[in-house]
């Protein structure tokens, strides 16, 4: 009998029931992403064509697909993790759509008194990190009025920036589970914010 799957992104990829005894403490959703924000790995294009890159990061079906498996990895870590617990969401995009879009619709579907961003300790005072991107004009917010609140709450979020912080691209946000309700979600439900027209 295996006592805990070993096997994480395979766990997070499917549609895994958690009992109480297989919750844990800490989840880390490093999640697939277009890996823009890397510089190493968009290097890689100028020896296997930039070709390449239009499949693999700026094709529309795969900057489509990206957020919202994206936004399946997070609610399914979320799950996984106990009361208390806190959960690390990444990607080495600088894309809004696979960062702030994607925690957003998790927000959007997880309450204040559920989900709480808090400040990353580390980052706090080692590393420049930027703020995230928030609509910072009125023709930015059309579309995205009714989620002001989701933004606020998103505010401890950060990115990594490669011209201010010396690193690659990075997007974390460290989110504490406040309660134990355990919603459940249609998949079609799971999602990244999406604009109101």
């Amino acid at each position: 009998m295996l006592d805990k799957p070993w096997f994480a992104p395979k766990l997070l990829s499917t549609n895994y029931a958690c009992s109480e005894s297989d919750l844990y403490d800490r989840v880390l959703v490093d999640a697939e992403c277009t890996h823009d924000g890397s510089l190493a790995h968009v290097q890689k294009y100028e020896r296997w064509g930039w070709e390449h890159l239009d499949t693999q990061v700026v094709n529309n079906n795969r900057s489509q697909s990206v957020p919202i498996l994206q936004s399946q990895l997070l609610e399914n870590g979320w799950r996984m993790l106990k009361p208390g617990g806190v959960l690390v969401y990444s990607t080495c995009s600088l894309s809004r759509f696979q960062n702030e879009y994607v925690l957003g619709g998790f927000l959007s579907r997880h309450a204040e008194h559920e989900a709480l961003v808090e400040v990353i300790p580390l980052l706090q005072n080692q590393v420049a990190a930027s703020p995230i991107w928030q609509p910072s004009c009125a023709e930015e917010w059309v579309g995205l009025e009714q989620h002001r609140g989701v933004f606020a709450r998103m505010k401890c979020a950060v990115r990594l920036d490669p011209r201010v912080s010396n690193t690659s691209g990075m997007f974390i946000a460290r989110i504490r589970k406040l309660s134990d309700v355990q919603t459940t979600f249609d998949v079609e439900d799971i999602a990244p914010l999406k604009l109101e027209t």
